[in-house]
């Protein structure tokens, strides 16, 4: 795909990964709508955006809500006239061990980061349809292969956006659409402070740099059409909590 001129959605467009993808496809010429529950962070993106001679409408909206997806898919159909690329980087999970996993915290967890990226690609695929075809990205996770401690509810999530970009993959290649998974181990985002995880100076140097996902990104999306390419691990070199049962372990 050629990225100039393209219209993309980016869903947790308001910090960490997603703000990083939504740089790095604006600096590709990529017009964009920013998708997050947090309107005034989504206009700190979007200034940043404009800042580097980019397009940006920032969008507040639920991913786990129906309603609001359609109402955010429509507006920026409205707004640019197309919607080539979804990137679903929304996701919610703390940890949690399985005592600790309320009902609530499950059903947050499992909204925000699996039933918001179906959603969001349920209400783009008829739009990439009709256009011929289109891309879906969605920012998986180391946790979505292997078992972590205290992830309970996280690894669920992320094992099942895994069934559902495969099933995707399937269905909506034959009207063009792509879909692909990235799927980072540890990133360094403000994230990992905000759930209270043990962090050194050696842990932060060994974590993967956003904008590295974000360049998987536009790598993936950059390929021709006659090239699939279903998902790319993206890991640390070095365990960047070695000697640990887990990150969150004191």
């Amino acid at each position: 795909m050629e990225l100039n001129g393209k219209v993309a959605i980016v869903t947790g467009a308001a910090g960490g990964i997603g703000r990083c993808i939504a740089l790095a496809l604006s600096q590709r010429g990529m017009r964009l709508s920013l998708v997050g529950r947090n309107l005034d962070k989504l206009h700190e993106v979007a200034a940043e955006v404009g800042e580097i001679g980019g397009i940006a409408l920032p969008a507040a909206c639920d991913v786990r809500s129906p309603a609001e997806v359609e109402r955010m898919v429509a507006t920026t159909l409205e707004h640019y006239g197309r919607i080539d690329v979804l990137v679903n980087s929304a996701f919610w999970g703390p940890p949690a061990s399985l005592d600790e996993t309320t009902e609530e915290f499950w059903d947050l967890t499992l909204d925000t980061t699996l039933k918001g990226p179906f959603l969001c690609a349920r209400a783009v695929a008829p739009v990439m349809r009709r256009q011929g075809g289109g891309r879906i990205v969605h920012i998986g996770s180391l946790a979505g292969k292997v078992g972590e401690d205290n992830r309970t509810a996280y690894c669920a999530a992320k094992w099942g956006l895994e069934g559902l970009t495969a099933a995707l993959s399937v269905e909506l290649l034959r009207d063009n659409i792509h879909v692909h998974l990235i799927s980072p181990a540890a990133t360094n985002t403000g994230w990992w402070r905000e759930v209270g995880a043990a962090l050194t100076e050696q842990t932060l140097a060994r974590m993967i740099p956003p904008e590295v996902v974000a360049e998987a990104v536009c790598w993936v999306l950059s390929q021709p059409d006659q090239v699939h390419i279903p998902d790319v691990p993206v890991y640390n070199f070095r365990n960047p909590f070695e000697g640990k049962g887990s990150p969150f372990e004191r």
